[in-house]
């Protein structure tokens, strides 16, 4: 038989240091994999920072709405995108119209500002950030007055910016602009210089003589053969425009999704979009429906000129009974006037200046100031004519926009509005890159 290994003895103080290095293995191998899931846990963070976390921040709050930074990075790209088509038409406005140097640098002009423009993203997202608080503001306003828009008028709208008229195309409304029709009273008639009436070219009288040219007038007759080729001829049939079907409308329509597609917008997004303008424009239509569409307005003329000793001598020479456009023609320094009698024509409030809107408005008819300081020097008015006039388009366009900012800047103090530019300065896109015009 084989002799039987003889047992190790293990002391106390090995076995204990024994269950001391299993103990430091335990805890190394608990240390590193704690290490490991931290790492984990960091990378897994960034990588959802940067796609699904990175969309659901908020970049601002209109009271408890929050606007996240998703849809505020689609409203980006969408704006670059119609910055980019803007300056792609100035672009084509160029070439229409290079023949002329001055109008070629006016289109190069808007088209660095543009450039200039989106080569700071921050600008661009400042302004989309804005506007998006405003129309959470303006939501706001629709919903507590029982605004809404239906899906109905989402479609006539979209079909309507495509030319597409299902049920025919709607009849155009007529135009309504008023003028005014203003009758001078004698006191207007003897300030204004007379029309220089036109003298007749007297006539020799051998030019009052008729002459008269005998015509010869041959009559022909046409042969069966000339009568058949006239009948028969066929009639030459012009082109008839293609109908614009309800199928091709669906596909401009897609082309048109598609191309949003690139920027990162759905369908869903451009029907929100159409759903937000139309609710916009109600609110605004409401809330400048009462704005006046008629304004007191001065018809007047003026003298310019650069010191108070001249302006008082034009009125000592108008008082000497001289000529206003006389005076006017000679002296004013107002070019664009100077040789029309100073005439201004009508205006409204706001159309001058504070000091000759004041001075104006507070003559009476045939009256002369003395004369008014303003930065562009010393003027004699006359008053010419004073009544209540339609206000002009365009002016009223500006006075219902100053109307509508005015009432938002108000409606926009009622909620607390908090911008969260540490997070949107870092995630505002710099895309589409200027000139690509996709």
């Amino acid at each position: 038989m084989a002799p039987s290994p003889e047992k190790k003895f293990v002391s106390k103080k090995h076995k204990a240091r024994l269950q001391q290095e299993q103990q430091h293995r335990k805890m190394l191998i608990i240390a590193s994999i704690i290490i490991v899931a931290i790492v984990l846990i960091v990378l897994a963070y960034g990588i959802l920072d940067q796609t699904i976390l990175k969309n659901q921040k908020p970049v601002a709050k209109v009271g408890d709405t929050v606007i996240r930074s998703e849809e505020f990075i689609k409203m980006v790209k969408l704006e670059r995108q119609q910055m980019n088509g803007q300056a792609y038409q100035y672009e084509t406005y160029k070439q229409f119209f290079g023949f002329d140097e001055q109008n070629s640098a006016y289109f190069d002009s808007l088209i660095q500002q543009i450039q200039a423009q989106m080569a700071v993203p921050e600008t661009v997202g400042a302004t989309v950030l804005t506007s998006m608080i405003d129309t959470q503001v303006i939501g706001f306003y629709a919903e507590e007055n029982g605004i809404e828009v239906t899906e109905q008028e989402i479609q006539d709208a979209i079909q309507r910016d495509f030319g597409y008229f299902p049920n025919g195309t709607p009849t155009p409304e007529n135009t309504v602009i008023p003028y005014a029709t203003s009758t001078m009273s004698p006191t207007q008639y003897a300030l204004i210089t007379a029309t220089p009436t036109v003298t007749p070219i007297e006539e020799d009288d051998e030019s009052e003589e008729e002459s008269t040219t005998e015509v010869e007038v041959v009559e022909t007759e046409a042969t069966p053969e000339e009568v058949e080729d006239v009948i028969s001829a066929t009639p030459t049939v012009s082109p008839s425009p293609t109908a614009y079907t309800e199928d091709l409308y669906q596909e401009n329509y897609r082309s048109f999704v598609e191309n949003f597609g690139k920027i990162g917008l759905n369908e869903k997004d451009i029907q929100k979009l159409y759903r937000v303008q139309l609710i916009s424009q109600k609110v605004y239509e409401l809330i400048t429906a009462d704005i006046p569409t008629e304004e007191e307005q001065l018809w007047a003329r003026h003298i310019l000129v650069a010191t108070v000793e001249e302006a008082e001598d034009v009125l000592t020479r108008l008082e000497n009974g001289e000529d206003w456009s006389n005076i006017a023609a000679e002296v004013s320094t107002d070019t664009s006037n100077k040789d029309i009698g100073g005439d201004l024509g009508w205006f409204g409030k706001n159309a001058m200046v504070t000091e000759f809107e004041t001075a104006a408005f507070e003559l009476e008819i045939g009256e002369i100031s003395d004369p008014v300081e303003t930065r562009f020097g010393f003027h004699i008015i006359q008053l010419l004519g004073k009544e209540v006039r339609p206000i002009e388009s365009s002016k009223l366009d500006q006075n219902k926009q100053i109307s509508f900012n005015e009432w938002l800047t108000k409606e926009k103090a009622k909620y607390t509005i908090e911008q969260y530019d540490d997070v949107w300065t870092k995630i505002v896109p710099n895309t589409p890159a200027f000139g690509d015009f996709q």
